[in-house]
Formats: structure tokens, C-alpha cells, sequence
């Protein structure tokens, strides 16, 4: 056995000795404490049962001379009934009862006479003399059912009926001097008296004190809480023990005759001569708290010993261990190295710097490369011919020297069959003991270089294709610019024939609706011309009469009225059509009231429907004003009244209209126009605004009436248009537009 064996054995021989030390004194420190403890336990208990006992020794004195002076008042009052009453009159009895006085007495309270039939007379220095009823009291019911007892009898605690003062009665048989029950004189004890000095007891010693009759009931209390006062616990098992032959004894319980929860030490007393037993009672927690005390600073000291051995014991181990350390930690670095070395999955190599040769390397390499261990160490990389070019080997060697370090340098490598890889290679010199090794490690990036290869490819050919499409795109782009500017022309052509077509129909019918007042007009003016004329001639010839005359006068007048109503109808559609035509005709923008300018349009359209059974009912609100283009707002209305018209009321002889205006916020207005026509089908709705589409196709439709609105209420007007109808249900058109026009709209765009 080697010396480094020797001092190891016999260091951890040492370090196993220490620790059976501390154990065997840390655990004859904690038993000799055990021992202590427990006996203290014991012995704070026999003292406070050997207290409790003398308490209640005390208490039961007390008890047992109250008790016996109530007795000898009883006696006493016994006595003198029995003297001086030969008969049973009950008036008679209470007059001797009330003759005695018990107001000297403290705690005396009450001197009460009950009769044979259990109607109690009281009388008491505290209160005047009153009959109750006491026959349903036990004590009273026992002696009057038993006559022949004359023990004295200890009764329920009861609060007095004339000032709820808890008392205890005592009470005995009454007998008149032929030895003929008269019935039961009660002595009244006040429960304070008791109370006044259990009080005291029980708050100098923080216990409970109790007076307890053996018939189960308890007589007094204290702490005094009226819910303890005559309270039943016959059922308590502790009776048991109480109704032994022991005058006095201790047990322990946890709910004897207290709420409190909690183990508590009860000590007792039996009253010689009366069914009554004192108990003293005071729970555990107040018995050990100095016990607890004096534990815990046992237990510290016990603790602090026991930390100090430990300490010191800990102190000696830490030499020990760092001498073992020593010795452990060169065979652990070893360990650990040389299994990290072989089970990283990185290939490495461990390379001597002197002569090249390889000292060790990892499975990963092995697997990588194709060699088996024994056919590569004690070789060099030249002998195995791992390097495709030597001189690049002769560069990472130099670099190595130069700096301690290689990273990541790109180098070329073959497998034992000849396979060449892409490897990203590392390396670090270091100084172990007199040799300088150096580890190399390698990242095989032969299948990345081969992707980037392949992606770069890819991207050449995306790029070609890329270039051919787009110049495909461009070519096809600008035919369809073309295309758009042609049909964008074709669009606005189709306008200006649309606008002309309504301007020429509102023309034709302005002209059909002037040709009957101009009619009339040339009609009365004819006949007022011829009258004139014959009036001329009957004045030359002398022949004016004053009935001519006046008859020529009325004449001129109705003719001159009915030329005046015909041209003011005139001059009405005139004034309308000039205005209306000048906003058709020169889309100039402007500010106008809505009300007016709807109207002057409408009335330029009543030609349209004048002489057939269609209405159309305007309802317009007064003073909105817009800044808009009226001769596009007007368009609109003529191209919707139209569409009902032509479309609309198809195949039907009447028809209402009605176009109704609505402010719906302060900077908006809504038009609704309405009618009770055929209706559209869902297809015909969705497809209302498209271009060149129309339900009249070869009949005059050109299909582009509702295309052209939509573009003027969303280009020129900037507002929302929406279509709600169905077969059947007429066509509810709503056109939103702001009261200011957008600058940038205008009628041509």
C-alpha cells in the first residue's frame, strides 16, 4: 500500500471518529434535557394540583359556613313555627316566618313561607312582602311531596322576580307542635356573595371556580356569566368521579363545566353535610406557561451546546476535507475532463505540439473520420493523410503558435475513404505539466455549403425569371394603360351624350309645356286687336255707345288677365329652365338653397309625367344651403325620375314618387328618393351601378344612367349612394352628400 493510501485511510478513519463524538454528545445533550424537562413538567403539576387542593379547601369552608348559617336560620324559624302554632292556618305560619329578621346577615337575601299548596310568601329587607307561585321549583316540590324529610334541601339557582338577583335557596319541612307538616320555609343566599370573593380566587390564579351541586346543576360560578348558572351537566362523566368516596381529588379534562376549549386541571372538594362539591379549575396553558418558559430556555441552552460542538467538530472536518480534497480533486478534474473530452458530441482532437502526434480524440471524430482509436493515436495528421492540402495544415499550426488560438478557420479534410469534407476547424494550446497540447475541434459544414450553393443557384434562376415576368408585366401593364385611356374617353364621351340627351329632352318638353300659354297669349291678343279695331271704327263714324264702350272695357280686362296669367306661367318655366340648363350646361360650383333649387328642377321634369296618372311629391326642409354643384345634384334627380318612369312604373297606368330631404348631422344632408314601381331582383340590384349594364338592351337603354350617378355622387359630390328594393316593393334610393362639396371634385372628373 502507497503512503498517499495510508494518510487517506487514516484521515477518513479521523473524520469518522469526529462524527461519532458529536452524535453521541449531541444526543446525551438532548436526552439529560428530555429528562429535565419532563420532570419539571411533572412536578409543576403536582405543585399546582397540591395548590388547587388548598384553594378549594378554603372555598369549601367558605361554602359549608354560608350553607350552615342558612341552616340555622332555617332552624330557628322551624322552631318557632313549631312552638307557637298548633293549628294549620297558613296566615298564622307566615306572620312567624315574616317575624324574623335577616337583615344583618350579608349574605342572607330572602325569608320565604310556602303552603302546602305551593304559594310562596317573601318577605326581605330589599323588597316588600309578595305572594308567587313555588311549586314548580324541585327542591319545593321534593319537600312537599316528602314530609317526613327534615334535611335541609339546596335548590336551582333562579334570578328573584322583583330585581333578577341571582340567588340560591335552601329550604326545609315546616311542623306545626302536633308534628303536622305546614308546609316549607326557603332561605334565599345571594349568589354575589359567592361571586365576590370566587372572583378574587379566580383572577389572582387566572382559574375558574365553581360550585357544583351532585345533583348535576351548577349552584355559582366564577368568572360570572349568567349562561354557566344552573347550568345541567349530569351528563358529564366526571360525575362519576365526584360521586366517589374521596372528599377531594383532581383530574384533568377539556370541557368539564367551561366552554373554553383547551386541557385544564381540575381540583374539588365535597361540603360535609351538604350534596355540594367546590371544583377549582385552571387550564394547562396557564398552569406551564413558566414550565414552557423554563423549557425553552433549556432547550436553547441545549441547542447552543449542541451548535457548538457541532461548530467545532464542523471546524476540525473542514481541514480534513480540504486535505482529502486535495488528493480527490486532481483524480475528479482528470475524470471529468477525459469523460467531457470522449462524450462531447464535437469532434476533438488532443494534439502534442512537440512532434505532431495525435495524443487522444473523441468518439465524434472517430465516427466522423472512419478510424478505429488504437489506428490514430501516435500518429501524425500527415501519416493518416487527413489534410487534402498539407500547407494549409502548416497555417493553422503557425497561427496556433503565433496566437494560442484558431477560430472557425474553413479547411478541407478527408475521411479514411477518401471522402472529402468541408470542416469549420478551432483550436487552443495549453501547458499540461511539462507538455504543451494542443485541442483541436471540428464542424462538419459540408451539406450547409452544398445548400448555400443550391440557394444561390436558386436565386440566379428566381432572379431570370423574376426579370422575364416582370418585363412580360410591363408590356402587358401598358396596353392595359391603353386600354383604361381609351375606355376612360370612350366614359366621357358617353357623358357629354348622356348630359346632352338631357338637356335635349328637358328642352323638348319646356317647349311642348310653353307652346299652351304662348297659344293663349296669341289667341287673346288676336281678339283684343280685332276689338280695338271695330272700337276705332264706331268712334269715326260717331257710333260710340257707352254700353259699347263699357262693354270693350270688360273684354280687355278678362283678355288682359288671361294674358298675364299665361305669361307669368311663361316666364316661370322659362326662368326654371334657364337655370337649370345653366347648371347642367356649365358645372360651375356654387352656393344655393336646397329647397329652391330641387323644386326649379322638378318643375323642369313635370312634362315628363304631367299628362299621365304619375305623381311626384316633394317634401324639403327650409333653410339648408349647400356649397355643392347643382347642375350634378340636378342630373341626379333627372336620372332617377327617369329610371321610374321608363323603368320603374313598366306595365303599370299609376305611380307615386316622392323625393324627401333630411338634415342628418350639421354638415349633412340625405336625399331619399322613392317609388311604388315593380321593383329589382337581387341580380338587377347588385348590378345597378355597373357600366353599360341596363333591362332595356336594344330598346334605347344605354345602361351607363346609373353608372354615370354613382360617379358624380362619389367623384363630384363626395357622398354615399345606396339602393335598398326588391321584386314587388318599389326601389328606396338614398344619396348622402355633405353640405361643402370636396375642392377637388368637379363634374368633369
Amino acid at each position: 500500500m502507497t503512503q498517499p493510501g495510508i494518510s487517506t485511510r487514516a484521515l477518513s478513519r479521523t473524520r469518522l471518529a469526529l462524527l461519532l463524538f458529536v452524535v453521541a454528545t449531541s444526543v446525551t445533550i438532548a436526552a439529560q434535557t428530555w429528562w429535565a424537562v419532563a420532570q419539571d413538567r411533572r412536578q409543576t403539576l403536582t405543585s399546582e394540583t397540591t395548590n388547587g387542593l388548598v384553594a378549594v379547601r378554603l372555598l369549601e369552608e367558605h361554602a359549608s359556613q354560608t350553607l350552615q348559617d342558612a341552616v340555622h336560620t332555617l332552624d330557628r324559624v322551624a322552631r318557632a313555627v313549631h312552638a307557637s302554632t298548633p293549628t294549620n292556618d297558613p296566615d298564622q305560619i307566615r306572620k312567624v316566618v315574616a317575624s324574623h329578621d335577616i337583615g344583618h346577615s350579608r349574605h342572607l337575601k330572602a325569608l320565604q313561607y310556602v303552603t302546602p299548596q305551593g304559594m310562596s310568601w317573601i318577605s326581605s329587607p330589599d323588597y316588600p312582602t309578595h305572594p308567587t307561585q313555588a311549586s314548580e321549583r324541585s327542591h319545593i316540590q321534593y319537600l312537599l311531596n316528602h314530609p317526613e324529610d327534615h334535611t335541609a334541601q339546596v335548590g336551582h339557582p333562579y334570578a328573584s322576580a322583583y330585581d333578577s338577583q341571582w340567588v340560591i335557596p335552601v329550604a326545609r319541612t315546616l311542623y306545626n307542635t302536633a308534628d303536622q307538616p305546614v308546609g316549607v320555609v326557603s332561605v334565599d343566599i345571594r349568589l354575589s356573595y359567592f361571586g365576590t370573593l370566587y372572583s378574587r380566587v379566580a383572577k389572582e390564579n387566572n382559574a375558574s371556580v365553581t360550585l357544583l351541586s351532585d345533583e348535576g346543576f351548577i349552584l355559582a360560578r366564577s368568572p360570572f356569566e349568567a349562561r354557566y348558572v344552573n347550568r345541567d351537566v349530569a351528563d358529564a362523566p366526571q360525575l362519576v368521579t365526584l360521586g366517589g368516596g374521596a372528599m377531594e381529588g383532581s383530574f384533568n379534562d377539556e370541557s368539564f363545566v367551561d366552554d373554553d376549549e383547551g386541557q385544564k386541571l381540575y381540583t374539588y372538594r365535597k361540603l360535609g353535610g351538604f350534596p355540594v362539591t367546590t371544583v377549582y379549575a385552571r387550564d394547562h396553558e396557564s398552569v406551564l406557561a413558566p414550565w414552557e418558559q423554563r423549557t425553552t430556555q433549556r432547550l436553547l441552552l441545549a441547542a447552543f451546546s449542541i451548535a457548538l460542538v457541532i461548530v467545532l467538530t464542523y471546524f476540525l472536518l473542514f481541514y480534513i476535507r480540504r486535505l482529502q480534497g486535495t488528493q480527490r480533486s486532481l483524480r475528479d478534474s482528470e475524470a471529468k475532463f477525459f469523460g467531457m473530452f470522449r462524450q462531447s458530441p464535437v469532434p476533438h482532437t488532443l494534439v502534442r505540439d512537440n512532434d505532431g502526434q495525435v495524443a487522444e480524440v473523441n468518439d465524434a471524430w472517430l465516427q466522423l473520420f472512419g478510424y478505429q482509436l488504437n489506428e490514430v493515436v501516435g500518429h501524425t495528421a500527415l501519416e493518416l493523410g487527413i489534410w487534402q492540402n498539407p500547407a494549409q495544415r502548416q497555417e493553422v499550426v503557425t497561427k496556433i503558435s503565433t496566437l494560442g488560438r484558431v477560430d472557425r478557420i474553413e479547411v478541407v479534410q478527408l475521411r479514411r475513404d477518401g471522402q472529402a469534407m468541408i470542416c469549420l476547424m478551432s483550436g487552443r494550446s495549453f501547458q499540461a505539466g511539462s507538455e504543451k497540447l494542443i485541442l483541436f475541434s471540428l464542424m462538419d459544414v459540408t451539406r450547409q455549403r452544398e445548400a448555400e450553393l443550391e440557394i444561390r443557384n436558386m436565386n440566379q434562376q428566381l432572379e431570370r425569371r423574376v426579370q422575364a415576368r416582370t418585363e412580360t408585366l410591363e408590356i402587358a401593364n401598358h396596353d392595359l394603360s391603353e386600354a383604361l385611356a381609351s375606355v376612360r374617353a370612350m366614359q366621357s364621351e358617353l357623358l357629354r351624350s348622356e348630359k346632352l340627351a338631357a338637356l335635349g329632352s328637358l328642352v323638348a318638353g319646356v317647349a311642348h309645356e310653353l307652346n299652351t300659354p304662348i297659344g293663349n297669349c296669341v289667341t287673346v291678343g288676336s281678339t283684343l286687336q280685332h276689338q280695338v279695331a271695330d272700337l276705332a271704327i264706331a268712334f269715326e263714324k260717331g257710333e260710340l255707345r257707352r254700353s259699347t264702350l263699357q262693354k270693350f272695357t270688360e273684354n280687355a280686362m278678362r283678355g288682359t288677365e288671361i294674358l298675364m296669367r299665361a305669361l307669368t306661367r311663361a316666364s316661370e318655366l322659362i326662368r326654371s329652365f334657364k337655370r337649370v340648363a345653366v347648371d347642367q350646361s356649365s358645372d360651375q360650383r356654387r352656393r344655393f338653397d336646397v329647397k329652391t333649387m330641387l323644386q326649379e328642377v322638378c318643375l323642369t321634369l313635370e312634362p315628363m309625367y304631367k299628362n299621365t296618372a304619375y305623381q311626384l311629391q316633394l317634401v324639403l326642409p327650409d333653410d339648408v344651403e349647400m356649397d355643392s354643384f347643382p347642375g350634378a345634384l340636378g342630373q341626379l334627380i333627372t336620372n332617377f325620375v327617369s329610371n321610374a318612369l321608363q323603368h320603374g312604373f313598366e306595365g303599370r297606368t299609376t305611380g307615386q314618387m316622392q323625393l324627401r330631404a333630411e338634415l342628418t348631422r350639421p354638415d349633412q344632408v340625405a336625399l331619399h328618393f322613392t317609388d311604388d314601381g315593380v321593383g329589382m331582383s337581387d341580380d338587377t340590384r347588385n348590378r345597378v351601378f355597373d357600366p353599360f349594364f341596363t333591362t332595356k338592351l336594344g330598346q334605347g337603354g344605354s345602361g351607363l344612367g346609373m353608372n354615370i350617378v354613382y360617379n358624380i355622387v362619389r367623384d363630384v359630390l363626395g357622398g354615399e349612394i345606396d339602393v335598398a328594393s326588391s321584386a314587388g316593393k318599389g326601389t328606396h334610393i338614398t344619396v348622402t352628400l355633405p353640405l361643402c362639396a370636396p375642392q377637388s371634385g368637379s363634374p368633369d372628373a
